[in-house]
């Protein structure tokens, strides 16, 4: 088998831990498999720290051994809130450019955490770089996939809220933005996404409603999804940073990204759409993995460099 095909063949068996009418018990399935792709073992040629802040699960600081930077990615775990801080993220993040560090947040996990506690750990570390870090927000890039995606928006749509200087950039992988599920590709896509849908099945109107009322949504409670800080696909951009976004053509959560995207663009942001046919949910991670992936990790890479050294052309 291809390393395409063993991939497609991976998700395909996590399918049973995150899709609920194929594993009712997925999220507790999730929470026991994260915790084997996690490790305190620090990227090839980084340092690696570790804090607390305030009620934050904690977070931790990579860079570059021997390499002083003021420039950091600020990023931000996908799992539907349910899985920890997996160590790939932290060569993900720090491959993104040289010279720079990288900042991920090891937030409080659903479904004994719900909103609004990710949202405050995040905002408090974001204080904590820039206000006692003294970090400059024109220095920091956001950046976050999946569930992680969709805290990245949140936080930098309370930050515009609150007439707060706003990061010079943010990339989102597959961003979750969407807590009513209404675009049309979860029904278009349901019988192709490896992930979370079911092979060759049809999303009818009454499984739908049962999908959005699963623990798969847990993280969000009680609160009114409509909400931007829980739904980001209801938020208004104008102000945003230029935003790079991923998303796979077989994803259910495709439409969760274009409708931000469509919206960013007529707020006058500049974006950047990177959408990769017959690809899956979080596809960019396995840059190592797949070209399609590997594809789309060097044109983030890109923009990352662009942005972090745009004011000096």
């Amino acid at each position: 088998m291809s390393i395409r095909g063993k991939i497609f063949s991976f998700f395909t068996g996590m399918t049973q831990n995150i899709n609920p009418f194929l594993n009712p018990e997925g999220i507790e399935k999730m929470k026991k498999m994260s915790l084997h792709y996690i490790d305190d073992k620090p990227p090839k040629d980084c340092t690696l720290k570790k804090y607390r802040i305030s009620s934050c699960a904690g977070y931790e600081i990579v860079q570059r051994k021997g390499r002083k930077s003021d420039k950091y990615i600020y990023y931000l775990h996908g799992g539907a809130y349910v899985t920890g801080l997996l160590s790939m993220y932290r060569s993900f993040a720090i491959g993104l450019s040289d010279n720079i560090s990288a900042v991920l947040l090891d937030y409080s996990l659903a479904p004994e955490y719900k909103y609004p506690v990710q949202l405050e750990e995040a905002y408090s570390v974001w204080n904590e770089l820039t206000e006692k870090k003294g970090i400059l927000p024109e220095n920091i890039i956001i950046g976050g996939d999946s569930s992680g995606g969709n805290l990245a928006l949140a936080l930098m749509l309370k930050l515009k809220d609150e007439g707060r200087k706003m990061p010079c950039g943010c990339f989102l992988l597959s961003a979750w933005t969407d807590m009513l599920a209404s675009g049309r590709s979860y029904f278009d896509n349901y019988g192709k996404d490896v992930q979370m849908g079911e092979k060759n099945c049809v999303l009818t109107k009454e499984k739908h409603k049962q999908l959005i009322e699963s623990d798969l949504f847990c993280c969000f409670g009680n609160a009114d999804r409509k909400n931007p800080y829980v739904s980001p696909v209801y938020g208004a951009y104008k102000g945003f940073p230029p935003t790079f976004f991923s998303v796979g053509g077989d994803e259910m959560l495709l439409d969760d990204t274009l409708t931000v995207e469509k919206k960013m663009r007529k707020a006058g942001v500049s974006t950047v759409l990177e959408q990769q046919p017959e690809m899956f949910h979080t596809y960019i991670l396995c840059m190592n993995s797949m070209p399609e992936s590997k594809c789309s990790y060097q044109r983030l890479q890109k923009f990352v460099n662009y942005i972090f050294h745009q004011r000096r052309d």
